[in-house]
């Protein structure tokens, strides 16, 4: 993610696509290439250093497949940034979650047992009120630092404001702590993963 401290002088946000078959590859590509250090992805896969971005780029294809049909996948330009946002209502979706699509879950080492059980710890610390979360969001390495990021993160916390709520959020990098913070996010919870998992962080905007 770029730094959200830097407004974005003119960035186009594409809210809630609804297109599937012509934008899943380059916004998994976007996606993967920016999540390649994230710990929360690369601990509970299993990633090694060599094979990492491809992974994470197939991981992200078959949730954005899944996904963008929901109308959660929001994108800056063209691919340049995007960004998974739920609403309250669609948190928790009817049958599969777009993360937990057994595709997803072959591409863990181990066969998704320990990606199960970690997104599962995670849920566990995610606040109960109707909030909007911010899933996902990736800046195209290359377009870092130019408020693509902010765009995307005040497009969502605009329709939060909309409907009377507030958001969240996790990450496991601690450097996005700050960047977050500058957006208003606070950090609720902090907590190792159990089984030598990373540091998460939980934050709320309200």
């Amino acid at each position: 993610m770029d730094d959200p401290a830097r407004r974005p002088d003119r960035v186009s946000v594409h809210v809630g696509l609804t297109r599937a078959q012509d934008r899943a590859a380059p916004l998994a590509d976007t996606f993967g290439r920016a999540f390649v250090d994230e710990p929360m992805m690369r601990w509970p896969l299993g990633a090694g250093e060599v094979e990492a971005a491809e992974r994470f780029t197939r991981c992200f294809g078959y949730f954005l497949e899944a996904a963008i049909p929901l109308g959660l996948i929001w994108e800056a330009g063209e691919a340049e940034g995007v960004a998974a946002w739920i609403p309250p209502g669609q948190r928790d979706p009817p049958g599969v979650h777009p993360w937990g699509q057994a595709q997803i879950l072959a591409q863990a080492d181990d066969g998704g047992h320990r990606y199960e059980a970690f997104w599962e710890w995670v849920a566990a610390h995610e606040p109960q009120d109707p909030l909007w979360q911010l899933d996902s969001i990736a800046v195209a390495p290359a377009l870092q630092r130019r408020g693509i990021g902010r765009a995307l993160i005040d497009a969502g916390l605009a329709a939060a404001r909309a409907d009377g709520v507030g958001a969240f959020l996790s990450t496991g990098t601690r450097a996005n702590v700050e960047k977050y913070g500058r957006c208003g996010f606070r950090v609720y919870d902090e907590a190792d993963a159990p089984g030598g998992g990373p540091h998460v962080w939980f934050m709320r905007w309200d």
